[in-house]
Protein backbone atom coordinates (compact mmCIF):
# COMPACT_ATOMS: atom_id res chain seq x y z
CA UNK A 1 0.00 0.00 0.00
CA UNK A 2 1.26 3.49 -1.06
CA UNK A 3 -0.19 4.64 2.78
CA UNK A 4 -1.85 3.18 5.84
CA UNK A 5 -5.49 3.38 6.90
CA UNK A 6 -4.38 5.90 9.80
CA UNK A 7 -2.64 8.15 7.10
CA UNK A 8 -5.59 7.85 4.69
CA UNK A 9 -7.85 9.25 7.47
CA UNK A 10 -5.28 11.95 8.73
CA UNK A 11 -5.13 13.17 5.10
CA UNK A 12 -8.64 13.20 4.93
CA UNK A 13 -9.33 14.93 8.09
CA UNK A 14 -6.27 17.65 6.98
CA UNK A 15 -8.18 18.17 3.62
CA UNK A 16 -11.69 18.66 5.39
CA UNK A 17 -9.72 21.63 7.75
CA UNK A 18 -8.33 22.74 4.70
CA UNK A 19 -12.16 23.11 2.99
CA UNK A 20 -13.29 25.22 5.85
CA UNK A 21 -10.22 27.39 6.33
CA UNK A 22 -10.40 27.82 2.74
CA UNK A 23 -14.23 29.11 2.76
CA UNK A 24 -13.55 31.20 5.91
CA UNK A 25 -10.57 33.07 4.36
CA UNK A 26 -12.55 34.14 0.99
CA UNK A 27 -9.80 32.10 -1.34
CA UNK A 28 -6.32 32.94 -0.33
CA UNK A 29 -5.47 29.11 -0.40
CA UNK A 30 -5.39 28.51 -4.11
CA UNK A 31 -7.72 26.09 -5.40
CA UNK A 32 -5.07 23.68 -7.23
CA UNK A 33 -3.18 22.99 -4.09
CA UNK A 34 -6.61 21.19 -2.69
CA UNK A 35 -6.73 19.33 -5.58
CA UNK A 36 -2.93 18.42 -5.06
CA UNK A 37 -3.54 17.24 -1.77
CA UNK A 38 -6.35 15.07 -2.67
CA UNK A 39 -4.32 13.13 -5.19
CA UNK A 40 -1.80 12.80 -3.16
CA UNK A 41 -4.40 10.87 -1.03
CA UNK A 42 -5.18 8.74 -3.08
CA UNK A 43 -4.19 4.80 -2.54
CA UNK A 44 -2.35 2.63 -5.19
CA UNK A 45 -3.45 -0.62 -5.65
CA UNK A 46 -0.38 -3.07 -6.83
CA UNK A 47 -1.25 -6.80 -7.28
CA UNK A 48 1.03 -9.32 -5.57
CA UNK A 49 1.75 -11.47 -7.98
CA UNK A 50 4.28 -13.21 -6.34
CA UNK A 51 5.62 -14.32 -9.70
CA UNK A 52 3.34 -16.77 -10.48
CA UNK A 53 2.80 -15.55 -13.62
CA UNK A 54 6.47 -15.57 -14.76
CA UNK A 55 7.76 -18.19 -17.28
CA UNK A 56 4.49 -19.88 -17.45
CA UNK A 57 4.06 -21.85 -20.91
CA UNK A 58 1.79 -19.41 -23.93
CA UNK A 59 -0.16 -21.01 -26.74
CA UNK A 60 -1.23 -18.91 -29.64
CA UNK A 61 -2.61 -20.96 -32.76
CA UNK A 62 -6.08 -21.96 -34.51
CA UNK A 63 -7.08 -23.85 -37.30
CA UNK A 64 -9.82 -23.49 -38.97
CA UNK A 65 -11.43 -25.11 -42.37
CA UNK A 66 -9.47 -22.21 -44.63
CA UNK A 67 -6.50 -23.23 -46.65
CA UNK A 68 -3.76 -24.04 -44.67
CA UNK A 69 -1.04 -23.91 -43.09
CA UNK A 70 -2.13 -23.42 -39.83
CA UNK A 71 0.60 -21.46 -37.10
CA UNK A 72 0.85 -21.98 -33.55
CA UNK A 73 2.99 -19.66 -31.66
CA UNK A 74 4.67 -20.80 -28.34
CA UNK A 75 5.87 -18.47 -25.11
CA UNK A 76 6.54 -17.88 -22.00
CA UNK A 77 5.63 -15.24 -20.06
CA UNK A 78 7.59 -12.38 -18.69
CA UNK A 79 7.67 -9.85 -15.97
CA UNK A 80 4.54 -7.86 -16.02
CA UNK A 81 6.72 -5.07 -15.48
CA UNK A 82 9.37 -5.50 -18.39
CA UNK A 83 7.07 -7.47 -20.71
CA UNK A 84 8.91 -9.04 -23.21
CA UNK A 85 8.18 -11.90 -26.10
CA UNK A 86 10.16 -14.98 -25.51
CA UNK A 87 10.11 -17.54 -28.15
CA UNK A 88 10.02 -21.02 -27.12
CA UNK A 89 11.94 -23.61 -29.36
CA UNK A 90 12.52 -27.20 -29.24
CA UNK A 91 8.97 -28.22 -28.82
CA UNK A 92 7.04 -31.23 -30.49
CA UNK A 93 3.72 -29.60 -31.75
CA UNK A 94 0.65 -31.51 -33.47
CA UNK A 95 -2.72 -31.26 -34.36
CA UNK A 96 -4.94 -34.48 -34.62
CA UNK A 97 -8.47 -34.78 -35.46
CA UNK A 98 -10.99 -37.01 -34.09
CA UNK A 99 -10.62 -39.79 -36.99
CA UNK A 100 -6.67 -40.25 -35.93
CA UNK A 101 -5.53 -38.03 -38.46
CA UNK A 102 -2.25 -36.29 -37.46
CA UNK A 103 0.27 -33.52 -38.38
CA UNK A 104 3.16 -32.51 -36.75
CA UNK A 105 4.62 -29.01 -37.55
CA UNK A 106 7.57 -27.53 -38.02
CA UNK A 107 9.22 -25.15 -36.57
CA UNK A 108 9.94 -22.22 -39.03
CA UNK A 109 11.71 -19.97 -36.33
CA UNK A 110 12.20 -19.07 -32.93
CA UNK A 111 8.58 -20.22 -30.93
CA UNK A 112 6.97 -20.26 -34.63
CA UNK A 113 5.45 -24.01 -35.92
CA UNK A 114 3.50 -24.16 -39.00
CA UNK A 115 1.45 -27.31 -40.48
CA UNK A 116 2.52 -28.16 -44.51
CA UNK A 117 0.53 -25.54 -47.07
CA UNK A 118 -0.73 -29.02 -48.83
CA UNK A 119 -0.70 -30.57 -45.33
CA UNK A 120 -4.03 -31.02 -43.64
CA UNK A 121 -7.12 -29.00 -43.37
CA UNK A 122 -9.69 -28.59 -41.07
CA UNK A 123 -13.07 -29.81 -42.00
CA UNK A 124 -16.57 -28.47 -40.75
CA UNK A 125 -18.07 -30.98 -38.07
CA UNK A 126 -14.79 -32.51 -37.40
CA UNK A 127 -12.77 -32.06 -34.18
CA UNK A 128 -9.31 -31.04 -33.48
CA UNK A 129 -7.10 -30.46 -30.37
CA UNK A 130 -3.20 -29.59 -30.24
CA UNK A 131 -0.34 -31.51 -28.84
CA UNK A 132 2.80 -30.18 -27.41
CA UNK A 133 6.10 -31.94 -25.99
CA UNK A 134 8.29 -29.68 -24.68
CA UNK A 135 12.05 -30.68 -24.54
CA UNK A 136 12.22 -32.06 -20.91
CA UNK A 137 9.52 -34.33 -21.76
CA UNK A 138 6.44 -32.48 -20.65
CA UNK A 139 3.28 -32.99 -22.70
CA UNK A 140 0.09 -30.92 -23.13
CA UNK A 141 -2.59 -30.89 -24.84
CA UNK A 142 -6.02 -29.37 -25.29
CA UNK A 143 -9.61 -31.40 -25.76
CA UNK A 144 -11.61 -31.95 -28.98
CA UNK A 145 -13.36 -29.19 -30.18
CA UNK A 146 -15.77 -28.90 -33.36
CA UNK A 147 -15.03 -26.61 -36.32
CA UNK A 148 -18.14 -24.80 -36.10
CA UNK A 149 -20.56 -24.33 -39.84
CA UNK A 150 -19.09 -21.00 -39.98
CA UNK A 151 -21.45 -17.82 -40.12
CA UNK A 152 -21.56 -16.05 -43.75
CA UNK A 153 -20.49 -12.28 -44.59
CA UNK A 154 -23.10 -10.71 -46.49
CA UNK A 155 -20.99 -7.21 -46.64
CA UNK A 156 -18.47 -5.33 -45.11
CA UNK A 157 -18.89 -1.23 -45.67
CA UNK A 158 -17.34 1.76 -44.56
CA UNK A 159 -18.69 5.32 -44.46
CA UNK A 160 -17.11 8.73 -44.01
CA UNK A 161 -17.46 9.79 -40.19
CA UNK A 162 -15.85 11.84 -37.36
CA UNK A 163 -14.92 11.15 -34.23
CA UNK A 164 -14.67 13.52 -31.72
CA UNK A 165 -11.67 13.86 -29.58
CA UNK A 166 -11.63 16.00 -26.27
CA UNK A 167 -8.41 17.41 -26.08
CA UNK A 168 -8.13 19.44 -27.79
CA UNK A 169 -11.43 19.88 -29.06
CA UNK A 170 -11.96 19.13 -32.91
CA UNK A 171 -13.81 16.30 -34.94
CA UNK A 172 -11.00 13.30 -36.48
CA UNK A 173 -12.28 12.24 -40.65
CA UNK A 174 -11.66 8.53 -41.04
CA UNK A 175 -13.31 5.96 -42.03
CA UNK A 176 -16.09 3.91 -40.27
CA UNK A 177 -16.39 0.08 -41.16
CA UNK A 178 -19.38 -1.78 -41.17
CA UNK A 179 -20.06 -5.52 -41.14
CA UNK A 180 -23.38 -7.39 -41.73
CA UNK A 181 -23.45 -11.55 -41.28
CA UNK A 182 -25.66 -13.84 -42.77
CA UNK A 183 -28.47 -15.45 -40.85
CA UNK A 184 -26.60 -17.99 -37.98
CA UNK A 185 -28.10 -21.08 -37.14
CA UNK A 186 -29.41 -22.07 -33.86
CA UNK A 187 -30.77 -19.43 -31.46
CA UNK A 188 -27.14 -18.23 -30.24
CA UNK A 189 -24.10 -17.63 -32.42
CA UNK A 190 -20.83 -16.59 -30.70
CA UNK A 191 -18.23 -14.46 -33.35
CA UNK A 192 -14.49 -13.58 -32.85
CA UNK A 193 -13.21 -10.88 -35.98
CA UNK A 194 -9.61 -10.20 -36.73
CA UNK A 195 -8.56 -7.76 -39.04
CA UNK A 196 -5.48 -7.80 -41.49
CA UNK A 197 -5.00 -4.41 -43.16
CA UNK A 198 -2.77 -3.14 -46.02
CA UNK A 199 -1.68 0.12 -47.29
CA UNK A 200 -0.26 1.97 -50.25
CA UNK A 201 1.47 5.45 -49.84
CA UNK A 202 4.23 7.53 -50.90
CA UNK A 203 7.34 9.10 -49.10
CA UNK A 204 7.45 12.60 -49.59
CA UNK A 205 10.45 13.08 -52.31
CA UNK A 206 12.11 12.07 -54.73
CA UNK A 207 15.31 10.62 -55.13
CA UNK A 208 17.95 12.21 -57.43
CA UNK A 209 20.91 11.36 -55.76
CA UNK A 210 22.74 8.17 -53.45
CA UNK A 211 26.18 8.93 -51.43
CA UNK A 212 28.20 5.77 -50.11
CA UNK A 213 31.30 7.56 -49.93
CA UNK A 214 30.80 8.57 -53.59
CA UNK A 215 27.92 10.43 -54.52
CA UNK A 216 25.91 8.63 -57.70
CA UNK A 217 23.05 10.02 -59.62
CA UNK A 218 19.88 7.92 -58.73
CA UNK A 219 18.46 6.08 -61.72
CA UNK A 220 14.73 6.38 -61.08
CA UNK A 221 13.96 9.26 -59.27
CA UNK A 222 10.54 7.51 -57.82
CA UNK A 223 11.72 4.06 -56.97
CA UNK A 224 11.72 4.89 -53.50
CA UNK A 225 8.34 6.60 -52.82
CA UNK A 226 5.76 4.08 -53.43
CA UNK A 227 5.46 1.52 -50.72
CA UNK A 228 2.91 -1.30 -49.32
CA UNK A 229 2.88 -2.07 -45.34
CA UNK A 230 0.76 -5.11 -44.27
CA UNK A 231 -0.42 -5.14 -40.40
CA UNK A 232 -2.59 -6.71 -37.81
CA UNK A 233 -5.45 -4.80 -36.79
CA UNK A 234 -5.89 -4.28 -32.83
CA UNK A 235 -8.06 -5.18 -30.73
CA UNK A 236 -10.09 -7.88 -32.47
CA UNK A 237 -13.76 -8.12 -32.27
CA UNK A 238 -15.59 -10.60 -30.44
CA UNK A 239 -19.96 -10.50 -30.19
CA UNK A 240 -22.73 -12.78 -29.02
CA UNK A 241 -26.05 -12.81 -30.32
CA UNK A 242 -27.70 -13.42 -27.12
CA UNK A 243 -30.40 -10.70 -26.57
CA UNK A 244 -30.94 -9.52 -30.27
CA UNK A 245 -33.95 -10.65 -32.28
CA UNK A 246 -32.08 -12.87 -34.54
CA UNK A 247 -29.31 -14.44 -34.50
CA UNK A 248 -27.05 -12.01 -37.25
CA UNK A 249 -25.77 -8.39 -36.66
CA UNK A 250 -26.77 -5.92 -38.84
CA UNK A 251 -24.58 -2.30 -39.37
CA UNK A 252 -22.25 -3.96 -36.81
CA UNK A 253 -19.19 -0.78 -36.31
CA UNK A 254 -15.79 -2.35 -36.11
CA UNK A 255 -13.12 -0.51 -37.27
CA UNK A 256 -11.98 3.26 -37.50
CA UNK A 257 -9.29 4.34 -39.54
CA UNK A 258 -8.73 8.34 -39.15
CA UNK A 259 -6.77 10.25 -41.40
CA UNK A 260 -3.87 11.04 -39.05
CA UNK A 261 -1.85 8.74 -40.54
CA UNK A 262 -0.87 7.71 -43.95
CA UNK A 263 -3.12 4.80 -44.31
CA UNK A 264 -6.26 6.21 -46.13
CA UNK A 265 -3.40 8.82 -48.22
CA UNK A 266 -3.87 6.43 -51.40
CA UNK A 267 -5.59 3.51 -51.19
CA UNK A 268 -6.50 0.75 -48.03
CA UNK A 269 -7.91 -2.46 -47.56
CA UNK A 270 -9.02 -4.80 -44.68
CA UNK A 271 -8.84 -8.31 -44.74
CA UNK A 272 -12.20 -9.37 -42.37
CA UNK A 273 -11.77 -12.55 -41.14
CA UNK A 274 -14.89 -13.78 -38.93
CA UNK A 275 -14.67 -17.16 -37.36
CA UNK A 276 -17.48 -18.88 -35.52
CA UNK A 277 -16.93 -20.59 -32.13
CA UNK A 278 -18.09 -22.13 -29.29
CA UNK A 279 -19.35 -20.56 -26.13
CA UNK A 280 -16.39 -21.90 -24.42
CA UNK A 281 -13.86 -19.85 -26.86
CA UNK A 282 -16.21 -16.51 -26.39
CA UNK A 283 -16.07 -16.90 -22.76
CA UNK A 284 -11.95 -16.84 -23.15
CA UNK A 285 -11.35 -14.17 -25.33
CA UNK A 286 -14.52 -11.62 -24.66
CA UNK A 287 -12.32 -12.00 -20.63
CA UNK A 288 -9.11 -11.03 -22.87
CA UNK A 289 -10.89 -8.23 -24.30
CA UNK A 290 -13.00 -6.77 -20.70
CA UNK A 291 -9.56 -6.83 -19.55
CA UNK A 292 -7.92 -5.43 -22.05
CA UNK A 293 -10.52 -2.72 -22.49
CA UNK A 294 -9.79 -1.69 -19.01
CA UNK A 295 -5.94 -1.46 -18.67
CA UNK A 296 -4.84 1.84 -17.56
CA UNK A 297 -8.57 3.19 -16.36
CA UNK A 298 -9.25 4.70 -12.67
CA UNK A 299 -12.45 2.34 -12.77
CA UNK A 300 -12.17 -1.51 -14.62
CA UNK A 301 -12.84 -5.20 -14.01
CA UNK A 302 -10.62 -6.58 -11.36
CA UNK A 303 -8.03 -8.58 -13.34
CA UNK A 304 -8.65 -12.38 -12.85
CA UNK A 305 -6.87 -15.41 -14.19
CA UNK A 306 -8.16 -16.05 -17.85
CA UNK A 307 -7.76 -20.17 -18.02
CA UNK A 308 -7.25 -21.45 -21.61
CA UNK A 309 -8.16 -24.61 -23.19
CA UNK A 310 -4.95 -26.20 -22.69
CA UNK A 311 -3.00 -28.19 -20.11
CA UNK A 312 -0.66 -30.47 -18.33
CA UNK A 313 -1.27 -33.90 -18.88
CA UNK A 314 0.58 -35.30 -15.94
CA UNK A 315 -0.07 -32.05 -13.67
CA UNK A 316 -3.76 -30.15 -14.47
CA UNK A 317 -2.72 -27.70 -11.68
CA UNK A 318 0.18 -26.09 -13.81
CA UNK A 319 -1.17 -22.36 -14.79
CA UNK A 320 -0.83 -22.73 -19.02
CA UNK A 321 -1.80 -19.39 -20.19
CA UNK A 322 -3.66 -18.51 -24.17
CA UNK A 323 -5.41 -20.54 -26.51
CA UNK A 324 -5.84 -22.95 -29.18
CA UNK A 325 -8.96 -22.01 -31.10
CA UNK A 326 -10.98 -24.52 -33.59
CA UNK A 327 -13.67 -22.27 -35.63
CA UNK A 328 -15.65 -21.81 -39.24
CA UNK A 329 -13.84 -18.98 -40.57
CA UNK A 330 -15.26 -16.72 -43.45
CA UNK A 331 -13.40 -13.91 -44.83
CA UNK A 332 -14.17 -10.58 -47.12
CA UNK A 333 -11.54 -7.55 -48.02
CA UNK A 334 -12.91 -4.17 -48.51
CA UNK A 335 -10.78 -1.19 -50.70
CA UNK A 336 -11.15 2.09 -49.67
CA UNK A 337 -9.50 5.22 -52.10
CA UNK A 338 -8.19 8.48 -50.47
CA UNK A 339 -11.60 10.34 -49.50
CA UNK A 340 -12.26 13.44 -51.82
CA UNK A 341 -10.44 16.84 -51.55
CA UNK A 342 -13.38 18.02 -49.10
CA UNK A 343 -11.64 15.62 -46.42
CA UNK A 344 -8.99 17.16 -44.37
CA UNK A 345 -5.49 14.55 -44.17
CA UNK A 346 -4.31 15.18 -40.97
CA UNK A 347 -1.22 13.20 -41.29
CA UNK A 348 2.27 15.16 -40.89
CA UNK A 349 4.06 16.18 -44.29
CA UNK A 350 7.75 16.58 -44.96
CA UNK A 351 8.80 19.73 -45.76
CA UNK A 352 12.40 20.93 -46.41
CA UNK A 353 14.10 23.01 -43.63
CA UNK A 354 17.84 24.57 -43.65
CA UNK A 355 19.31 21.98 -41.41
CA UNK A 356 18.36 19.58 -44.75
CA UNK A 357 20.31 21.54 -46.77
CA UNK A 358 23.19 22.09 -44.33
CA UNK A 359 23.37 18.39 -44.17
CA UNK A 360 23.68 17.76 -47.34
CA UNK A 361 27.35 19.67 -47.07
CA UNK A 362 28.49 18.11 -43.75
CA UNK A 363 27.75 14.19 -45.81
CA UNK A 364 30.98 14.65 -47.38
CA UNK A 365 33.05 14.86 -44.17
CA UNK A 366 34.32 12.25 -42.45
CA UNK A 367 33.92 8.38 -43.07
CA UNK A 368 31.38 6.90 -45.34
CA UNK A 369 28.14 6.28 -44.18
CA UNK A 370 27.74 2.57 -42.75
CA UNK A 371 24.16 2.92 -45.58
CA UNK A 372 23.61 4.81 -48.66
CA UNK A 373 21.81 7.81 -48.00
CA UNK A 374 19.45 9.29 -50.18
CA UNK A 375 19.09 13.00 -51.48
CA UNK A 376 16.53 15.02 -53.00
CA UNK A 377 16.47 18.01 -54.84
CA UNK A 378 14.14 20.82 -54.48
CA UNK A 379 12.72 22.82 -57.41
CA UNK A 380 15.38 25.52 -57.41
CA UNK A 381 17.81 22.75 -58.15
CA UNK A 382 19.08 22.59 -54.29
CA UNK A 383 20.57 19.29 -52.77
CA UNK A 384 19.13 18.08 -49.23
CA UNK A 385 19.18 15.32 -46.98
CA UNK A 386 15.99 15.13 -45.26
CA UNK A 387 15.37 12.48 -42.67
CA UNK A 388 15.65 9.14 -44.70
CA UNK A 389 11.92 7.59 -43.65
CA UNK A 390 11.10 11.21 -45.80
CA UNK A 391 12.57 9.76 -48.79
CA UNK A 392 12.76 6.36 -48.79
CA UNK A 393 9.57 4.61 -47.73
CA UNK A 394 11.17 1.63 -46.76
CA UNK A 395 12.80 3.02 -43.58
CA UNK A 396 9.00 2.94 -41.78
CA UNK A 397 8.89 -0.80 -42.43
CA UNK A 398 7.40 -1.24 -45.57
CA UNK A 399 7.65 -3.15 -48.52
CA UNK A 400 8.48 -1.78 -52.36
CA UNK A 401 6.99 -4.76 -54.07
CA UNK A 402 3.56 -4.73 -54.49
CA UNK A 403 1.48 -7.88 -53.03
CA UNK A 404 0.11 -10.42 -55.38
CA UNK A 405 -3.26 -10.06 -54.50
CA UNK A 406 -3.38 -6.13 -54.30
CA UNK A 407 -6.22 -5.03 -56.47
CA UNK A 408 -5.66 -1.36 -58.43
CA UNK A 409 -8.23 0.89 -58.89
Amino acid sequence: MAISNLQTAYCKQNIKSMLIDYTDKFLKIPLILIILLLVSCEERFMPELNGNYQNVLVVDGKITNGTPPYTVKLSVSSNVEGPQYIALSGYEVKIMDNLGNTESLMETEDGTYMTSENGMQGVIGRKYKITLKSPEGKTYESGFEEIKNPVGIESVYAELEYQQIEEPPYDIPGYQFYIDTELGQGDSIWILWSLDETYQYESDYLTTYYYDGILHEFPNTDSLKTCWKSEKVYPFFVESTLGLTEPRFVQYPFHFVSTETRKLSIRYTIMVNQYTINKETFTYWNGVKTQNAGAGELYYTQPYQLKGNVYNTEDQDELVLGYFMVAGLAQKRIYKNRPDESVEMLYPICVLSQPDYEDFGWMFIGEPPPNPQYVTTDGFGRNALPNQQCIDCRRKGEKLAKPDWWEDE
